[in-house]
């Protein structure tokens, strides 16, 4: 397996690993989003980055983030927004060389830190999420609009 940047010609696999996770979020999004989500990956002028985890030809997984810019930090953040792996792909290590590999990707930008969310029973995640780091114990607060 290896980590790699996003590419154009991943799009027919991307679709349908984004779709599942909108699924397991209990969402959807118009097709013109999630368009403009693939397309941000590949515009210098936004801050969206993406990889994806492929073996033998196929995407297992992705990673989707942003560096975010902070009153606390001098360049900013990296905040993993998006993590999804097949699920016949969970267990085998697929979702930690994601987050490993942003967390590089994040060092190599020169962020203060890297941080991410989930919701409090997605027990499978953050039994994962939890061998890396320490929950920082904070409640996020959120408007839709």
């Amino acid at each position: 397996m290896k980590i790699r940047n996003i590419e154009k010609l991943d799009r027919q696999q991307w679709d349908p690993l984004w779709q599942a996770y909108l699924v397991f979020y209990e969402t959807s999004l118009p097709d013109q989003t999630t368009d403009l989500t693939w397309n941000r990956f590949f515009d210098s002028s936004h801050v969206f980055t993406g990889f994806v985890a492929e073996e033998d030809g196929k995407i297992l997984g992705f990673a989707h983030a942003m560096l975010r810019q902070s009153t606390w930090e001098e360049v900013g953040e990296l905040y993993l927004e998006d993590l999804y792996t097949l699920p016949e792909a969970r267990g085998k290590g697929v979702g930690r060389a994601l987050i490993d590999h942003v967390k590089e990707e994040a060092i190599a930008m020169g962020a203060g830190c890297m941080y991410w969310q989930t919701k409090a029973g997605n027990e499978t995640a953050r039994y994962l999420y939890d061998s890396i780091t320490k929950n920082n114990d904070y409640v996020q607060y959120m408007i839709k609009l």
